[in-house]
């Protein structure tokens, strides 16, 4: 037996291991919520252990030569001793046989269990490769991290990440005063928008399959994902089409749920604003139960959010009482997921996921119009079958089927322009995928690593009578990790070099085929510090909206777009079908630092660049100036004949004439084309930075310290001859700078965090000569106590949550937004004020 010890002198301490009496399942029943920061490298599985033992500060007794024989993925960021352990011990034919105060027993599972064991598969999200480091920058957000955070719903976790932008498709986005109508809050979902590029330009992944696409802008709707459910959130911000193909340009989400838990979790939670409106009521359920050779995971969500009115807010006095600031929200979801060892080589797994969502609004277009209601309805699903299976001692097989959908229906009514209807839109994915993954050949520096696959896939999406289109993708990959020398302990400067390349070719049937290759190059040249590079392409397919959207043509007045005399003009509007993929080039560097002699203290600094091409938009963003901006002169036909007029109104399948006089083609002056086209390019820079580090104080407390921020300089060129702009940092746009960081206390049972959030000042582009909006700084409190802590023994939890504690308002604009009397960018900062929250907890 090998006895893992910290250094003499260090305290060691276990502040609530639980060891269950489920050996049936072939592991016991454990849990230690204790944060730790680790920095263990894919390894042996006992020199994983005796790195744990170390860093965390732990006892551990294994037997040394069964653990010689395995191996582990590398564990970088923060965990909770639960998750450490079970991710060390996949695999191991090894188990808890027991704890004291102090120490934990493993022992080699006995060979029936054994046969019956079920692997947790250990992918960290940007590679399809077992245990390989990654070479790009992963942000992991633990249980942990969710539960000090404070929040009850999924988005508002993301929201808080400084590399996520708040705008788009989000709760309390309103107004957003944006020409790009994919900033505004169209469907009340909640979505992640990495880098400000835009929630289509972000993959959502939820336990590695993709979900459906919401609404018309194409961006996966989070909000059914059931937060109690979540154990961890694995967020990589650099472009990985070579791995996943569309949509991974900003990057990739992986929401991985909870697996082989076995007990129970109940949780209320009730809280208000300060301020009036915005209650909030939250009740979740979850059940798991594992045995020998299956386990079964069932969690129910309620969550409930009543409106914001401006009467309930000072700032929006201008705003017509009765207008919303948030809509109400009501959301329900079930996930189910289990899984079933067939034989001691052979797995199978499944998940499911229903959600239903309502919110409601009412707005005011002017201070004197009637009140405009909308009221959206949005059913979501996804599920997932996977078989794996091993070949030989060490490559793995894995068959998947998925399908996700989403529905959406919007009731409007705007009396004002005597508009009355319904909008509904239906998006679905299914798939069908092989992969496999292993040791391909020994080298004399190591294992070169392999991973290959291919699949299928079908998109499909609707809305109402007007489009009902679908495409069909097949795709193959392929990725190999090659240590370039032989690792070693003892070679200064030159201890690990590991190689990552990855290409991926997809063949879409509407638009053709693309192939995006990428590189990635990790450097460990002292123990203390790795260095990590990539280089890669990505793209993102045109939307259903943007190549099949109706090609419409509206006949107005010519002062309406632009033009001093007399006439009228026709405006094009609608899909391509001849659009281009989005195409970016990425690149990163970065390195993560976690000296030997203070291993719970980790940096990670990362530098970014993507360069985003052929992005599509429509060309004249603001089509009042579409005949008097000459940036818009590429897309203007003047003095069209009646031949090539008559041609047009041919070709498109609808036409409004608002000039309120019949259409006579001698009144046309121009032709302005703004359809859906490959028009726009952005670039995006900047610097991410993060902190981690756990002070052991006297007895069992200990002080954690995070800090988290991230730099960014994102410009547009809207079309090939308009001057570069810059978005960052601008009103409805991404912050250029975003930071969030604090402590948390612990001492057993007792727990207390405080987090300060940070938005630095913009500019107010909507006014000249140009505005400043000041910073926005909140600060947030979690006060929470585990009463089955001390006992190791589950039980009540109790947590009040107090949300920016001061109460501060919204930074103030001088130009207002798209409704009269918000004069405030409702994309970076929040309406809701000082929010307080009861939490309460049970477990069993």
């Amino acid at each position: 037996m090998h006895n893992t010890r910290p250094r003499p002198g260090i305290r060691t301490s276990i502040i609530a291991l639980i060891v269950g009496a489920t050996l049936l399942s072939g592991n016991c029943a454990f849990a230690d919520s204790r944060e730790v920061s680790l920095d263990i490298p894919a390894e042996s599985t006992a020199s994983a252990l005796n790195d744990l033992a170390r860093q965390a500060q732990l006892h551990i007794l294994f037997p040394y030569d069964a653990a010689s024989h395995t191996t582990t993925a590398a564990l970088k960021g923060t965990y909770t001793i639960e998750e450490a352990l079970t991710l060390i011990l996949v695999n191991s034919g090894l188990e808890v046989a027991g704890t004291t105060e102090d120490t934990i027993t493993l022992r080699v599972v006995s060979k029936p269990e054994a046969a019956a064991e079920r692997p947790t598969e250990v992918i960290v999200t940007g590679s399809h490769v077992r245990g390989g480091n990654p070479t790009s920058p992963v942000h992991t957000i633990s249980r942990k991290d969710i539960e000090v955070s404070g929040y009850a719903q999924i988005g508002d976790v993301m929201r808080s990440l400084p590399e996520n932008f708040a705008g788009g498709q989000n709760p309390g986005v309103i107004a957003a005063g944006a020409t790009n109508l994919a900033n505004q809050n169209i469907s009340n979902a909640s979505t992640v928008n990495l880098r400000g590029l835009g929630s289509d330009a972000t993959l959502v992944l939820l336990n590695g399959h993709r979900l459906a696409a919401d609404s018309f802008y194409q961006g996966s709707d989070i909000s059914g994902i059931p937060l109690a459910a979540v154990q961890r959130i694995e967020v990589v911000p650099d472009g990985a089409s070579a791995i996943y193909g569309s949509d991974a340009v900003a990057g990739v989400v992986n929401f991985i749920l909870r697996k082989n838990y076995s007990g129970g979790e109940a949780v209320a939670r009730l809280g208000d604003s300060a301020q009036g409106g915005g209650a909030q009521r939250f009740l979740s359920l979850l059940q798991g139960w594992s045995g020998k050779s299956s386990y079964l995971l069932v969690n129910a969500e309620i969550d409930e959010t009543d409106p914001v009115l401006a009467a309930d807010r000072a700032f929006a006095s201008a705003v017509p009482a009765d207008g919303n600031l948030l809509q109400s929200n009501k959301r329900h979801s079930l996930f189910v997921a289990g899984g079933w060892d067939i034989n001691d080589r052979s797995t199978l797994l499944f998940d499911g996921m229903v959600s239903d969502r309502t919110a409601e609004g009412s707005y005011h277009y002017s201070t004197t119009s009637a009140k405009s209601d909308i009221s959206v309805y949005t059913p979501n699903y996804s599920s997932a079958l996977t078989f794996e299976t091993r070949l030989g001692a060490d490559w793995k097989v894995r068959a998947t089927a998925a399908t996700a959908g989403s529905r959406n229906s919007q009731r409007f009514a705007y009396p004002a322009y005597g508009i009355t209807g319904v909008a509904q839109y239906e998006n679905d994915t299914q798939y069908a995928e092989v992969t496999a993954d292993g040791t391909a050949l020994a080298l004399p520096t190591g294992d070169l690593k392999m991973a290959v696959g291919g699949g299928y896939r079908q998109e499909h999406f609707a809305s109402g009578d007007e489009q009902d289109v679908s495409r069909h993708v097949t795709y193959a990959y392929v990725e190999a990790l090659a240590p370039l020398v032989t690792p070693s302990t003892d070679r200064v400067g030159l201890k690990e070099v590991e190689l990552s390349l990855s290409a991926r070719t997809e063949t879409y049937s509407d638009f053709g085929t693309t192939t995006n290759p990428r590189v990635g190059l990790r450097y460990v040249p002292v123990d203390d510090l790795t260095l990590r590079a990539t280089w890669g392409t990505s793209f993102k397919a045109p939307s259903f909206v943007q190549m099949y959207d109706p090609h419409t043509l509206y006949i107005y007045p010519g002062v309406w777009l632009g033009y001093s005399g007399a006439g009228n003009g026709f405006l094009e509007w609608g899909g391509n079908p001849d659009l281009k993929p989005e195409r970016a080039t990425s690149k990163t560097f970065g390195f993560d630092y976690s000296p030997a002699k203070i291993r719970s203290l980790k940096i990670s600094a990362t530098w970014f660049d993507i360069d985003y091409t052929d992005r599509v938009l429509q060309p004249i963003s603001n089509y009042v100036l579409g005949l008097s901006d000459p940036l818009y002169a590429p897309f203007v036909d003047w003095n069209p004949s009646s031949s090539t007029q008559a041609a047009l109104m041919a070709d498109v399948d609808a036409v409004y004439n608002s000039t309120g006089a019949p259409y006579d083609p001698a009144t046309i002056v121009a032709i302005l084309h703004n359809r859906y086209a490959n028009a726009s390019a952005q670039t995006v820079k900047g610097f991410d930075l993060s902190y981690r580090q756990t002070v052991t104080l006297a007895g069992s407390r200990t002080l954690n310290l995070f800090a988290n921020g991230s730099w960014l300089d994102l410009r547009q060129k809207t079309i090939s001859t308009s001057p570069e702009t810059k978005l960052s940092g601008t009103i409805f746009n991404a912050p250029k700078f975003k930071a969030r960081g604090g402590l948390s206390y612990l001492d057993r049972g007792l727990s207390a965090t405080g987090i300060v959030n940070f938005i630095a000042s913009e500019d107010d582009t909507g006014v000249m000569p140009t505005a400043e909006i000041a910073s926005w700084t909140t600060f947030d409190v979690n006060l929470a106590y585990d009463f089955g802590a001390g006992s190791g023994r589950p039980g009540w939890k109790v947590a009040v949550i107090a949300s920016n504690l001061f109460d501060k308002d919204p930074p103030r604009t001088v130009s207002p937004a798209s409704y009269p009397g918000l004069n405030f960018d409702s994309t970076n900062a929040s309406i809701m004020g000082r929010f307080v929250s009861l939490t309460v907890g049970r477990s069993w």
